[in-house]
């Protein structure tokens, strides 16, 4: 008798796990019902950020990574469009077989507009100056007919590690004072920025090819209380000699916390920005 009543005891436990597991499986199908999985050009690293003024040939180039629920199976191609002024053309279009696999499994290109393309494209001939600011936009196409692109980037996927904002500026540069460029920086949380801050590139002179990262970073180590108002500020020296240098904001997971400014060695005012996104910084102190 003890026998058949542990026996029918297994059988009832073994009925309710069945129809737990039943009814789990349920919930999450009705959670997940109706989701539709997108794709992403994650930036690994922008390789040149702005124009020169007097080389038709210097470029706007961005590294990016292809990632789709396939995980880069569906890749068709990439388009790519230049914009100033409210207007926008079509630059190039970036074949699947111009991607190689990168090193985590996934397809890999680098993407570049000269400034000599951008002018073309939108037919603007000399009609160009220090200071104009291009648009370069990403739109990515699967084999499936999907398209992704700005319009599709939601905050989520602008930050620091998706970093994909599908939406890139360029400015045209010309040689900088030299001297000592002060940069404040603020986060309204209180707890640092997330991500690498702003990084600067040298071109010419004795930092030539120099990557500096200015960044307020956090000593914050969790808990339910936070910090309040926090800032800080860095000093970068531009020395005699250099040609050029290309400043980017790097993205951050919580920007609408971050604003900074940045001035020129005569304390004049270059920039000031709050929850701002991923890019080139105009940054124009010629000479």
């Amino acid at each position: 008798m003890k026998k058949q009543i542990n026996k029918i005891v297994l059988l009832l436990l073994s009925v309710i796990v069945i129809s737990s597991c039943e009814t789990e499986d349920k919930a999450i199908d009705q959670v997940f019902a109706g989701v539709e999985y997108g794709a992403v050009l994650r930036k690994l690293e922008i390789t040149s950020g702005s124009y020169n003024l007097s080389d038709l040939n210097s470029a706007f180039s961005v590294i990016v990574e292809e990632q789709d629920e396939e995980y880069g199976a569906l890749l068709s191609e990439v388009d790519v469009y230049v914009s100033k002024g409210g207007n926008e053309a079509m630059v190039s279009t970036v074949p699947a077989s111009a991607f190689t696999i990168g090193e985590k499994g996934l397809p890999v290109t680098e993407i570049s507009v000269t400034l000599g393309q951008a002018l073309d494209a939108l037919g603007l001939g000399s009609n160009y100056g220090v200071g104009d600011v291009f648009g370069i936009r990403l739109s990515l196409k699967l084999t499936d007919g999907r398209e992704f692109s700005a319009a599709s980037a939601s905050g989520s996927l602008q930050g620091s590690y998706f970093s994909s904002p599908f939406f890139y500026t360029s400015a045209i540069l010309c040689t900088p004072k030299p001297g000592d460029y002060v940069v404040d920086m603020q986060d309204s949380y209180g707890d640092g920025w997330q991500g690498d801050g702003i990084k600067v590139t040298f071109d010419g002179g004795p930092r030539s090819g120099e990557i500096v990262f200015i960044d307020m970073l956090s000593s914050y180590s969790g808990g339910p209380a936070c910090c309040g108002w926090t800032s800080s500020s860095e000093t970068l020296n531009v020395p005699v000699g250099t040609q050029g240098f290309a400043w980017e904001y790097t993205g951050d997971s919580y920007p609408g916390e971050v604003s900074f400014q940045i001035y020129a060695p005569d304390n004049s005012l270059l920039l000031s920005a709050a929850n701002p996104a991923p890019g080139s910084l105009t940054i124009l102190n010629c000479l």
